[in-house]
């Protein structure tokens, strides 16, 4: 018999593997995300473990992982574990998932990766080799191209299918000489639908899509003996229970070929839902986020530059259902769990990663964060990212320093990556040079000369100078330098011009009496004496 001449392992049939997984509860929505680990981890997986976390979320709550490692030429050692890692740092866990101790899984599905279900896999496939609904091929790359050939010359579609397949006709005879002879081999479906027919495709996203019916005999397991996506994730969402697929619009040409095989195996399938992929505005056009081109399509790249997981994530989220960001800015401290998606809602059109917004996003939720969580953040960040500045510069100074520091620079911050840059007068202490000085002079504030400078340097001196201990806040500051600055009836930025200056060596930085208050009255007075000795 053919199928235990390819399967002489394979002693159970397919109901002895069913009945080893208990069935799920009728009342719950199964979603799941299957990753890849051929690569970092794209931007798209977060937005897609988003959309399965939410959807099972307001339908009682069942989102597991599960790790398609059938691609084992571009799988990265070790990368699937990183996957799981990052996915938690964006609290996207999970029901059940890999758990990599002594290599075992806790949950009752395992096992949660697919390199470890071959035994499985090929217990199906011999069923349906005994079926007669697959079968082994031994066509060559050199011969299917030749194939192709003759199907071009002939306007027809090119791939391996009916009459253009040899082996789906062979004997028994003829396959055991193939094998004896050692020839390598795949495992095709033997495909039953019919080129001229449609099928109507009801998607959760697309809605009703009528689609051509497969008719190819695509490839069902590898010369490796290694499954195919198409033949191995449809075993896995069968014996795991998944009722909802959510996956990027790559996959949706494939919907066809996957219900042929649900229907052969005679299974109901699972609901799909396929999103627009995520895109990028390139000159003009807008194309796909690519692995290959694009730095923002690995989602480490956001931590670099360290967004804040809660903006990553609202910006997604408003990417997912447009309406989401009015309902952020009633619901500041709600989680987005909570706004009511609608996933046949979901944006129809291509979704765009603009960092420009996501930025926007970021410095809002900067903003309006409480001030010590907004300092834990940040601390994390300069450790991870900035040690050297964090370690020599941030710790060597009081918190109380850095939360002032904080304060003042919460409505100007948009990431992270600023802070140091923004911070660089706050922390250091530079040489006087001339760009400095002339900095200092400001015709459109009428400081037109270095002696009109030193007026006003040397009346914030005697303003300082005179107050014996530190200011208690900013607002005494103000009381304090706005009633000295009437007296001389001047105008509160003339004065100030030369003393923000004199603060920061910028000629962008918060204003003079915030960079007081936060250096302090003692380095105030020193480096506005610095400026004074040197003009």
């Amino acid at each position: 018999m053919l199928a235990n001449l390819l399967f002489p392992e394979i002693k159970e049939t397919p109901q002895d593997i069913i009945n080893k997984y208990p069935k799920r509860p009728d009342w719950k929505v199964i979603t799941r995300i299957a990753p890849s680990p051929t690569w970092f981890l794209h931007i798209w997986a977060i937005y897609s473990a988003m959309l399965d976390k939410i959807v099972a979320y307001k339908n009682n709550w069942l989102f597991f992982l599960r790790i398609e490692d059938t691609d084992q030429k571009r799988e990265v050692e070790w990368m699937a574990k990183k996957y799981i890692e990052l996915l938690k740092i964006f609290w996207l866990n999970f029901n059940e998932w890999p758990i990599w101790l002594n290599w075992e899984d806790i949950w009752n599905y395992w096992p949660y990766t697919q390199s470890k279900r071959e035994y499985i896999y090929k217990t199906f496939l011999k069923d349906l080799v005994l079926k007669w609904l697959a079968y082994p091929c031994f066509l060559t790359e050199e011969e299917i191209t030749q194939t192709r050939e003759i199907q071009e010359a002939s306007k027809l579609p090119t791939w391996i299918y009916k009459e253009y397949s040899p082996w789906r006709y062979a004997s028994l005879e003829d396959v055991k000489k193939a094998l004896d002879e050692k020839k390598e081999f795949v495992i095709r479906l033997k495909s039953s639908w019919e080129l001229i027919k449609k099928i109507e495709i009801n998607d959760l996203i697309k809605w009703k899509v009528s689609m051509q019916e497969n008719f190819l005999d695509v490839v069902l397991m590898k010369t490796n003996w290694i499954p195919t996506y198409h033949f191995a994730h449809l075993i896995d969402d069968y014996l795991m229970g998944t009722t909802l697929v959510i996956r990027w619009d790559e996959w949706f040409a494939s919907v066809p070929l996957h219900l042929e095989l649900f229907k052969m195996m005679l299974w109901k399938a699972p609901n799909y839902a396929h999103y627009w992929p995520l895109v990028k505005i390139d000159w003009d056009s807008r194309r796909k986020i690519s692995k290959r081109l694009d730095p923002e399509a690995d989602i480490e790249y956001y931590f670099e530059k360290w967004f804040l997981i809660e903006a990553i994530l609202d910006f997604l989220s408003n990417i997912i259902n447009s309406w989401f960001e009015d309902w952020r800015k009633e619901n500041l401290n709600k989680s987005y769990l909570e706004f009511d998606f609608k996933l046949e809602k979901i944006n129809s059109a291509w979704a765009l990663v603009d960092l420009e917004k996501l930025t926007f996003v970021n410095a809002t939720l900067i903003k309006n964060m409480p001030l010590e969580e907004l300092y834990e953040k940040l601390s994390k960040y300069l450790q991870e990212y900035e040690n050297d500045f964090y370690n020599n510069k941030f710790l060597k100074v009081s918190k109380e320093y850095n939360l002032k520091i904080i304060t003042e620079l919460k409505t100007r911050l948009t990431i992270f990556k600023e802070y140091k840059k923004l911070t660089t007068f706050f922390y250091n202490d530079f040489d006087v040079n001339q760009d400095i000085i002339d900095l200092l002079i400001n015709l459109k504030m009428k400081i037109e000369n270095i002696d009109i400078v030193k007026k006003w340097l040397y009346l914030a001196l005697d303003i300082l100078s005179a107050k014996k201990d530190e200011f208690l806040n900013i607002e005494e500051i103000k009381n304090i330098f706005v009633e000295e600055i009437k007296k001389v009836e001047m105008k509160n930025w003339q004065v100030l011009w030369p003393v923000r200056v004199s603060l920061s060596w910028e000629e962008f930085s918060p204003w003079a009496l915030e960079l007081i208050y936060i250096l302090w009255k003692q380095k105030s007075i020193q480096r506005i004496q610095n400026i004074l000795n040197l003009i």
